[in-house]
C-alpha cells in the first residue's frame, strides 16, 4: 500500500488551504512549499526521514519552503544522502535562493556537512534514492520549463501533474498512471492552468484512473467528477 500525506492542496493563493505540497509514504516529498517544514511536524512526518525531494518547477509557492526545510536536515544529524529532483539548474535554483535570503551559510553548511544529490530531469526513466521517475515537460507558463512526473511505488505508478494546462503531456502522464494526482486551480485569467472543465475533460478521455485533485482554487468542487477525490489539508489517502 502507498499513502500519500497531503500537507497543503492549495493554489498560488492558499485561499482557506494551505499550499500545494504532499509526502509519498513518509520519505519522498513533493514540493517543499513556504510552509513544508511545520506542516511535516504536524503531520507527524520527520525531515530526517526524506530521501528524496521532488520540485515541479521554480515557482515561489513550490520552492520557498526550501531554506528552512535544509536547516531542518542541517540539524538533524542525518547521515545518508537526500536526492534533489528538479528541472535543469535544480541545483543553481536552490543556491540562489538561498543567498538571495541572506542564508548563504546554512546552503555551504549543509553541503559540507550532508550527502545532497541533485538530479537534473532528462525525460528518461531515472533513479533518485529509492524512487525510479520519470519526468514529462507539461504547459503551464511560457518563461519557465515545467514538468510533471511518473513515480513508481512497488507495482503501482502515481503521476502527478504539476502546474499545467491542458496539453500533450498531462495526457501522456495520466495515461500512464494507476493514480494521477492532479492540479485544479479553477477560473484563471489566463490559460496557465486547469480548471474543473479541463478535469471533466480528462475524465472523458481517462475514464478508468482515479483522480486525486490538489493546487486548488475556493471554486473547486470534485463533485460529480467519477472516481475523483479532493483531500483536506494534512489529510492522508491510502492508494
Amino acid at each position: 500500500m502507498t499513502s500519500l500525506t497531503f500537507l497543503g492542496t492549495g493554489n498560488f493563493l492558499a485561499p482557506g488551504r494551505y499550499w500545494n505540497s504532499f509526502v509519498v509514504d513518509t520519505n519522498i516529498l513533493v514540493e517543499p512549499a513556504p510552509t513544508v517544514l511545520p506542516h511535516l511536524r504536524r503531520c507527524g512526518l520527520a525531515a530526517k526521514d526524506l530521501e528524496v525531494v521532488v520540485i515541479s518547477h521554480f515557482h515561489a509557492d513550490h520552492t520557498f519552503g526550501w531554506p528552512f526545510l535544509l536547516l531542518e536536515l542541517l540539524k538533524s544529524g542525518r547521515d545518508r544522502p537526500l536526492s534533489i529532483v528538479g528541472p535543469p539548474d535544480v541545483d543553481a535554483f536552490l543556491s540562489d535562493m538561498m543567498s538571495l535570503g541572506a542564508v548563504r551559510n546554512v546552503h555551504d553548511a549543509a553541503h559540507a556537512e550532508l550527502d545532497l544529490r541533485y538530479v537534473e530531469v532528462d525525460g528518461s526513466w531515472q533513479a533518485a534514492g529509492p524512487l525510479r521517475f520519470r519526468a514529462i515537460e507539461v504547459d503551464h507558463v511560457p518563461h519557465l520549463r515545467c514538468f510533471g512526473y511518473l513515480l513508481e511505488r512497488g507495482h503501482r505508478t502515481i503521476a502527478y501533474s504539476g502546474d499545467t494546462q491542458p496539453c500533450a503531456g498531462l495526457d501522456e502522464l495520466v495515461g500512464a498512471s494507476d493514480t494521477a494526482v492532479l492540479e485544479c486551480n479553477g477560473r484563471h485569467p489566463e490559460p496557465t492552468h486547469m480548471d474543473l472543465d479541463a478535469i471533466r475533460a480528462l475524465r472523458a478521455r481517462f475514464p478508468a484512473v482515479p483522480f486525486v485533485l490538489t493546487h486548488v482554487g475556493p471554486d473547486v468542487d470534485a463533485s460529480g467528477i467519477g472516481d475523483a477525490v479532493l483531500p483536506d489539508d494534512f489529510e492522508t489517502l491510502n492508494l
